[in-house]
């Protein structure tokens, strides 16, 4: 009985390899040395569901990123392993809705490639890192500007930006060279440069608004929370239509599209340090890394940055947004450390929400706090876990998006907050000093020495 439990076992796991590294089901991943179909048990969702987090250590985290970013490395080397987001059946089949807004922001999807220069053998030559897809954020003074993934920058390790060369392809199938403008390794963004004589089309963005009230007494209506004709920011909430969008890097440069639902589900098992990610439920390939993800009115409102075999992780174009202005201003990056962990007050656990609303009925949106970091200045500020953060700065906090924005204007400054918490009878005001991430390095995938 032992062994064919362990058989089994074995099943599971070659099919979850398989399929994570773009292989179909039943069939081993190209370039194993067989491509005879084998039959395979039906999918079983208890396989995630049963996964025990493994507690590791600092440095066993970042060795599992470099090992696993090898992996991909590896892989995209070895052929023709991408994939198209039509080998799933819930992307083959798309409704009116999907394809009106696939095409609205098609024009300004593009594929990105990322090839670094070598001399092995004393011969010089060029070898292909990463496959990804972008968007076209904005047109500047003869050129325009790409915002996508940095794992562009993180396939190969030691390899510096001024050694990539880097390719994109526009939906009408020119190419041009581009050049890295900016990159953070923390929120997994790049921003490259292409020079072109012509303005090119450009995304519509729309900012989000996360904030949702939780109130007792009303139900939440799903006609309210749509994205009005010509308005610039979205009220997006759990259950709503979003799509991931992607270009296939390989002619004719094909748009894919990938349907699905936000979602206020974790990405469990992230290999991104970035906390500041929303989840939903489209599956796409890796080659749709970097690609933005839109409304169903087609603006896009985040870029894709990390998948499963069932969820996409996106950052909200408001962060990417508010980074890239930084930028152009200050002429370098900038990461927010908030030194906590925290979400929307209607995604807490439904026994701290009882808690918070018996004791502050009026309390109905807001920020809470998962966790405090220890020593950062959250926890000097006397913040604990289950604090409910309603002012910052003199400003009322209804969403994380909207303590984000605060939060990244007061950089150095200490600021006044207000925090409800279920043990006191009154809201508390506290002080904390807003912090940055101050170490130029140690984001990437390969810095685990320490």
């Amino acid at each position: 009985m032992k062994g064919s439990k362990h058989m089994k076992g074995s099943k599971d796991m070659k099919r979850k390899h398989t399929e994570a590294w773009g292989g179909e089901p039943g069939k081993e991943a190209w370039g194993r040395g067989s491509e005879q179909a084998e039959l395979a048990e039906p999918f079983n969702p208890a396989w995630k569901r049963e996964w025990n987090e493994p507690n590791l250590s600092r440095r066993q985290t970042r060795k599992l990123r470099n090992k696993h970013m090898k992996l991909i490395y590896k892989y995209l080397r070895s052929g023709p392993s991408l994939c198209s987001f039509d080998k799933y059946s819930q992307n083959q089949n798309l409704e009116i809705y999907t394809k009106s807004a696939t095409l609205k922001a098609s024009s300004s999807v593009v594929s990105v490639e990322s090839k670094r220069y070598t001399s092995a053998g004393g011969m010089p030559g060029i070898d292909a890192m990463f496959q990804s897809s972008g968007f076209i954020l904005e047109n500047v003074y003869k050129g325009s500007i790409i915002l996508t993934t940095a794992d562009l920058l993180k396939a190969s390790k030691n390899v510096k930006a001024d050694d990539i060369k880097v390719e994109v392809h526009l939906s009408d199938g020119r190419s041009f060279d581009g050049q890295i403008e900016a990159y953070d390794l923390y929120y997994n963004i790049a921003a490259i440069k292409i020079h072109s004589d012509t303005p090119l089309p450009t995304a519509s963005l729309a900012h989000l608004n996360d904030s949702i009230t939780v109130d007792p007494s009303h139900s939440v209506k799903a006609e309210s929370f749509q994205l009005r004709p010509h308005a610039n920011s979205l009220d997006l909430i759990p259950g709503d239509l979003v799509i991931a969008l992607g270009r296939f890097p390989i002619e004719p440069y094909s748009i894919m599209a990938a349907p699905g639902l936000f979602s206020i589900d974790r990405f469990e098992h992230c290999l991104l340090q970035c906390k500041e990610l929303f989840t939903a439920s489209c599956i796409t390939t890796w080659c749709g890394i970097g690609g933005p993800l839109i409304s169903r009115s087609g603006e896009v409102i985040g870029i894709s940055l990390e998948i499963d075999i069932s969820t996409t992780a996106f950052l909200p174009i408001n962060i990417a947004s508010i980074w890239w202005e930084h930028y152009k201003k200050h002429g370098q990056t900038q990461q927010l450390w908030f030194g906590m962990e925290v979400t929307n007050l209607y995604a807490a656990r439904l026994d701290v929400l009882e808690s918070i609303i018996q004791k502050f009925p009026d309390v109905l949106e807001g920020v809470i706090v998962e966790d405090v970091v220890r020593g950062s200045s959250a926890e000097s500020a006397g913040i604990k876990q289950h604090d409910v953060i309603i002012q910052f700065g003199g400003k009322r906090i209804q969403s994380f998006l909207e303590l984000f924005e605060n939060m990244w204007n007061k950089v150095g400054e200490a600021v006044e907050l207000v925090v409800v918490r279920a043990s006191d009878d009154v809201p508390l005001h506290l002080s904390m000093v807003v912090e940055k991430e101050v170490k130029k390095s140690g984001y990437g995938l390969y810095d685990y020495d320490e």
